[in-house]
């Protein structure tokens, strides 16, 4: 009888583990994904920071649409240089994630503490983010503000 409850405990938590490993996870992921985006992002105001300095850094965070406008972006910035503001931190606070196999959706307000020449600066946004999973790593596809 007691080997029977125990391979069950073990059967559940295994199958818990498989079917939503990530699904608590994917706040997370999410906060890092964006604060390494966010540091590839403060790297452009290094004057010697190249396109393949930024595309080797960005892929490894960002996938489909937004992998190409982030480079279209690094591109125009690096032609038309403009003042920007670095980002010291950011918090995400997921509202709703909806997880299924190898896509996910966080729907939250990410709050970003900026550095500029004014100084520091805190802006609070919500956004939709989707993210993709490629050979068990998590990227983002698509960031898009919330009205």
């Amino acid at each position: 009888m007691k080997k029977g409850v125990y391979y069950s405990f073990i059967f559940v938590m295994l199958f818990s583990f498989f079917a939503f490993g990530d699904s608590k996870d994917i706040g997370t992921i999410s906060e890092e994904l964006l604060m390494k985006r966010a540091e590839a992002w403060n790297n452009i105001l290094s004057e010697d920071y190249s396109y393949s300095d930024f595309y080797n850094e960005i892929s490894s965070v960002a996938t489909a649409e937004l992998l190409v406008e982030d480079l279209e972006t690094f591109s125009y910035l690096k032609e038309n240089p403009t003042g920007m503001e670095r980002v010291k931190s950011l918090e995400l606070l997921p509202e709703k994630i909806e997880k299924q196999k190898n896509k996910a959706i966080v729907k939250g307000k990410i709050i970003w503490n900026m550095e500029g020449y004014e100084g520091t600066e805190v802006v609070e946004s919500h956004y939709q983010i989707a993210l993709e999973k490629y050979n068990r790593n998590w990227y983002i596809a698509e960031l898009e503000p919330i009205e």
